[in-house]
């Protein structure tokens, strides 16, 4: 499987998830994740999607450049469809190839700094990213059933439970 298919895979996860909850569920305000919502964390991990897919057409991505669409994060519905089409626009990637990445670390947006990467460095920064929200959402999950309807692998690094097998 190629770092493509890890994403899609991943992706398919997610919307299980979305399906899962009911949409009050999905954008209710979690104490227990600091006031965020399950999909907000999923709005978040898409526009990282987002950012990478729409530069794949460009030579630069910044992931400070967000769309921050609320509409991902409240609207169950509008959230699949956005799984969707990620995974689905996922599928025309046949080949890495090379990309800059611009970032700012700095709290006041004064030091813009520009990095070599490629296309499959950052699908991979995405799993991953994926990864550690889904945790999060695990968190939220459990927290908001008592029984999570998740897997129990969900939100766990591929690294983790390969170390857990052994």
């Amino acid at each position: 499987m190629n770092i493509v298919k890890y994403n899609q895979k991943n992706l398919t996860e997610i919307h299980s998830l979305i399906e899962s909850l009911s949409d009050e569920q999905f954008k209710e305000p979690l104490d227990i994740l600091s006031g965020a919502s399950i999909g907000a964390h999923v709005r978040h991990i898409l526009e990282f999607y987002v950012c990478l897919l729409r530069a794949n057409s460009m030579d630069t991505l910044c992931y400070d450049d967000r769309e921050r669409n609320q509409r991902i994060e409240n609207d169950r519905s509008f959230a699949l469809v956005a799984v969707r089409n990620i995974r689905l626009t996922l599928e025309d990637i046949k080949s890495d190839r090379n990309m800059k990445l611009k970032s700012d670390f700095s709290s006041n947006g004064s030091e813009v700094l520009l990095f070599d990467t490629s296309l499959f460095r950052e699908l991979a920064y995405c799993f991953e990213h994926s990864i550690h929200h889904e945790a999060l959402i695990k968190v939220g999950t459990k927290h908001l059933l008592n029984d999570s309807v998740l897997t129990e692998n969900f939100g766990v690094a591929p690294s983790t439970v390969r170390h857990h097998s052994n």
